[in-house]
């Protein structure tokens, strides 16, 4: 899981999340200001061969350590990926 540290306070993964406008905000629950907004749709592929594809549906080994090798991906969608390699790997 990512770690996700208030700047104004410092506390590290104490936030809860709030849909607004659109977007999943991140507000710290110590000081109580926002943190950052946070995906809260299931990462995809943002291009090529399995552009638009949830991570978690891709059962291709070989281009997900494509992707992880030769891209540099959000956290989120990095983390997907590694998950999606470990659980294809251990089938």
């Amino acid at each position: 899981m990512e770690q996700i540290v208030c700047k104004k306070c410092g506390v590290e993964n104490d936030y809860s999340t709030q849909l607004k406008n659109g977007q999943n905000v991140a507000t710290c629950n110590n000081c109580q200001s926002f943190i950052k907004n946070i995906a809260y749709q299931p990462p995809k592929f943002y291009f090529g061969k399995y552009k638009g594809t949830l991570i978690a549906e891709c059962f291709d080994l070989k281009y997900l350590t494509w992707f992880l090798a030769e891209t540099n991906p959000k956290a989120n969608i990095k983390k997907a990926a590694i998950d999606r390699i470990n659980l294809l790997k251990s089938l």
